[in-house]
C-alpha cells in the first residue's frame, strides 16, 4: 500500500492492519526459511503504520 493509502484508513483500521502486520512479520522470522525479505517489507509496512497512528494521534490531541 502507498503511503497516502494509510494516511486514508480510519484509526481502527491502521491498529488492525498493524496487528495483522505484526503477526506477519513474527511469522516470517520464525519461518523454517528465514523469511528475511518478507521480513523486511512487513518491518517497513509496520514503521509506516506506526508513524501514521502517532501522526494521526497527534492531530487529535491538538484539536482538544
Amino acid at each position: 500500500m502507498s503511503y497516502n493509502t494509510y494516511r486514508a484508513l480510519p484509526l481502527e483500521g491502521l491498529y488492525d492492519l498493524l496487528c495483522a502486520s505484526v503477526k506477519d512479520m513474527l511469522s516470517a522470522l520464525e519461518s523454517d526459511d528465514g523469511n528475511l525479505i518478507e521480513f523486511k517489507v512487513k518491518k517497513k509496512q509496520v514503521e509506516i503504520l506506526v508513524e501514521v497512528i502517532e501522526e494521526r494521534k497527534k492531530k487529535k490531541v491538538e484539536q482538544v
